[in-house]
């Protein structure tokens, strides 16, 4: 049995990562840019994007990826200060989609 954790954390300049264009992922986002993170969105172009993703993007709030996400987007898009590993992952998609892993490839990196 897994449980989650709430924990209060400063995110001011922190990069987060946001895969999904649904709902969920707008809300992310959203909360992520209220405790001052930098999102970063990646998800493909050719998938439908929720209008308040739109909405952000089109702000300048959120920088769109436009593309699949790939595991090297964990170590590689994040802050100088922390060798650009990502702060924050948030996986919007269902269970059932293969990128359910990146839970896994997260631990390994915390390891």
């Amino acid at each position: 049995m897994t449980l989650a954790l709430l924990t209060a954390v400063d995110s001011s300049n922190h990069v987060h990562l946001v895969i999904g264009s649904n709902p969920l992922a707008g809300a992310r986002c959203t909360r992520s840019i209220e405790v001052g993170a930098t999102v970063k969105l990646v998800i493909p172009d050719t998938e439908p994007l929720h209008y308040g993703l739109q909405k952000r993007i089109d702000s300048g709030q959120v920088e769109w990826l436009k593309r699949a996400f790939r595991d090297e987007d964990l170590t590689t898009l994040g802050r100088d200060e922390v060798d650009h590993v990502v702060d924050a992952v948030f996986v919007t998609l269902g269970p059932q989609n293969p990128l359910s892993k990146t839970f896994s490839v997260c631990q390994e990196i915390s390891c």
